[in-house]
């Protein structure tokens, strides 16, 4: 009797057991579902979210932001020039004290008035190497200009000298110093100096060529 109860006990026992490993089994399939996160609210299994896309998608809105203020600060600096180009071209420059007026299309002739002598000892340079390029040689620090009409900005006196070779062959200096006596309202440091690319300078009425010498 007594081996009886013995083994209906132990019997007793083991479907306990077997039981419990099943109901522990289940919840950490479950847990194992979503993380073990069921006890936290809002939260949806299955959706991913990270630190990473936060930062990549705070990246490209500040991207696309310094791309529209690049883009204003470029339109912006462009219109700007556009109206300094606008405005320039609107002023009328004033010619009454001037030495020299302007025909229609802006060019200022430029008279032997205000051309310079040369001295002797820089002819005699010229010529040497005026012979020395008609030679076909290329004499140093010298050239043949290919025009006689000049805008204001083609001029660099503090690296070149510039000759003026006339139809009788005698050599002029054109400087700076003596084109400022015509007085025209466009030249170095004159009022209307902005206006310059409007106007131009032309010796050919004087000069069959220009010549160009480094200083």
């Amino acid at each position: 009797m007594r081996v009886s109860k013995f083994w209906d006990f132990l019997l007793i026992a083991l479907v306990a057991v077997v039981f419990a490993a099943c109901n522990n089994t289940v919840s950490s399939t479950d847990a194992s579902k979503n993380d073990g996160l069921d006890f936290i609210p809002g939260f949806e299994p299955g959706k991913t979210h990270s630190k990473a896309n936060d930062v990549s998608s705070s990246s490209q809105d500040q991207s696309s932001g310094s791309d529209e203020s690049s883009s204003a600060s470029e339109e912006s600096s462009s219109s700007d020039g556009e109206e300094e180009e606008s405005s320039s071209s609107e002023v009328e420059v004033d010619f009454s004290e001037s030495e020299i007026q302007v025909d229609g299309s802006g060019v200022a002739v430029i008279t032997d008035a205000y051309l310079t002598e040369v001295e002797e000892d820089v002819r005699s340079i010229l010529n040497s190497k005026k012979d020395e390029l008609d030679n076909n040689e290329e004499p140093e620090g010298f050239s043949e200009s290919n025009k006689v009409e000049f805008a204001v900005d083609d001029f660099n006196f503090d690296a070149n000298n510039y000759y003026c070779f006339t139809e009788s062959e005698e050599w002029k200096g054109i400087t700076r110093d003596k084109l400022l006596e015509t007085k025209l309202p466009f030249l170095w440091d004159m009022d209307y100096y902005d206006c310059r690319d409007r106007f131009s300078l032309s010796f050919e009425s004087e000069c069959v060529s220009i010549y160009v010498m480094a200083n």
